[in-house]
């Protein structure tokens, strides 16, 4: 996919919009692992430097901070050092695993890549911090997630409240909120990244629903979709750890990951996965007649399934919410009188994270959309006791007059039969 502007160009920017909502203070970004949805990473630090080293740090200082005093022997800067207002914090090479793993990425390309005025060991961090501190009230730093007030504390919340301890003038504040409601309105890079990536998991669910007939085994879904990732280049990634193949009773399990058992005849089967092109990751959820041909109970829940997808989808636009596509979603189950087999929310926003930042947090369903959102809808019913599970996802943008649908393998019981059977 074509980028016309360069990314440290793009992060710098990133980086600016945050400074400017700040307010004053300066900001320490770490990534600890602790993201929005505990089971995915933090991807907060990754947006605005394009690093995922869990233990690098960003320091932004909007006012500026004087760096390498020793170093200036001349010019207007003479004694005083430099003015700076971005560092990097990076751990320093480690020797044994360049010579193994070959050579380490040098300081200097990490600058140019992230678009930072500096780029220092991690061990130098402490004293640029308490000689930011000294001269500010204000320290922002990156909690995405609630901690637990039973939890022992993790290195980077003692890392905090040393910092509270010794300067005890200083005001602590999350941006974690902020960085969300940036990523929670994608611009057009992003937007292009995952319309690519829409339209590649499409191609790859299409063969996947092509070859997934009676007699197989779910672990051949998985495989396909391995495979179809490993041949493609290299922005072209998992959107996920994992790929749920799930046929008959295991599709009504909500995160099947098994995906061994033979797939019978008669049986639906359930895929669901993410592509992420140049991390930014579609989701998509397809149920499908391992045959080729629903049954009829399968076409009455598969029909409804369908129906409350699309009210939800036609309650999107500027100014709506996930909530009143959720509340779509269960009037048509409601309906039907399938409410007690529905399942979880009716959707979630997409992109660095498959679930991704929702804006303010916690994740509020009230959140009011604008152009350039882009959110999955997924509707789910789970009927175990008749071995069925049902969910059918697709990714959908918000523009400025309404909502577009984004590319998916076929929906509509006719060609979703006509894709399985080869036609």
């Amino acid at each position: 996919m074509p980028d016309e502007q360069p990314q440290a160009e793009r992060y710098r920017a990133r980086r600016k919009r945050l400074a400017e909502q700040l307010g004053g203070g300066v900001a320490l970004i770490h990534s600890s692992g602790a993201a929005p949805d505990p089971a995915l990473e933090d991807m907060n630090l990754f947006y605005l430097t394009g690093l995922k080293d869990r233990s690098a740090y960003l320091l932004l200082a909007p006012q500026g901070l004087m760096v390498e005093r020793v170093e200036t022997h001349g010019g207007p800067e003479l004694m005083r050092g430099r003015r700076v207002h971005e560092i990097l914090f990076l751990e320093a090479p480690n020797p044994q695993a360049a010579f193994m793993e070959g050579v380490s990425v040098v300081p200097e390309a990490i600058r140019a890549a992230t678009g930072v005025d500096r780029v220092y060991p991690l061990s130098q961090m402490n004293q640029h911090l308490e000689r930011a501190l000294m001269t500010t009230d204000t320290l922002w730093l990156n909690t995405p997630r609630t901690p637990r007030l039973d939890d022992l504390l993790a290195s980077d919340l003692s890392h905090i409240k040393a910092i509270r301890e010794r300067f005890y003038w200083i005001q602590l504040k999350n941006l974690a909120p902020l960085i969300h409601q940036m990523r929670f309105v994608k611009d057009d890079y992003e937007i292009a990244a995952l319309r690519g990536a829409f339209v590649i998991q499409t191609a790859i669910f299409e063969k996947m629903m092509r070859s997934l007939k009676p007699g197989t085994n779910e672990r051949m879904g998985q495989a396909i979709f391995d495979n179809e990732i490993q041949i493609r280049p290299d922005h072209v990634t998992h959107g996920t750890e994992t790929v749920i193949v799930a046929a008959g009773k295991h599709a009504a399990i909500p995160h099947y990951h098994d995906n061994n058992q033979d797939i019978k005849d008669g049986e639906l089967v359930l895929i669901d996965a993410g592509v992420a092109v140049n991390g930014y990751s579609a989701d998509i959820t397809r149920t499908f007649p391992a045959n080729g041909r629903f049954n009829r109970r399968h076409r009455e829940l598969y029909s409804i399934v369908l129906e409350a997808e699309q009210a939800a989808i036609a309650t999107l636009k500027p100014g709506s919410t996930m909530l009143k596509a959720h509340q779509a979603v269960y009037e048509v189950f409601a309906k039907h009188n399938l409410v007690r087999y529905s399942y979880g929310n009716c959707g979630h926003p997409v992109g660095l994270n498959i679930h991704d930042a929702n804006g303010r947090y916690p994740d509020d369903r009230e959140q009011r959309f604008e152009p350039g959102v882009v959110v999955v809808i997924v509707p789910f019913l789970m009927m175990p006791d008749e071995g069925i599970g049902i969910r059918i996802e697709d990714g959908v943008l918000i523009t400025d007059t309404g909502a577009e649908l984004l590319s998916g393998p076929a929906r509509e019981i006719d060609a979703v039969e006509a894709l399985c059977l080869g036609r």
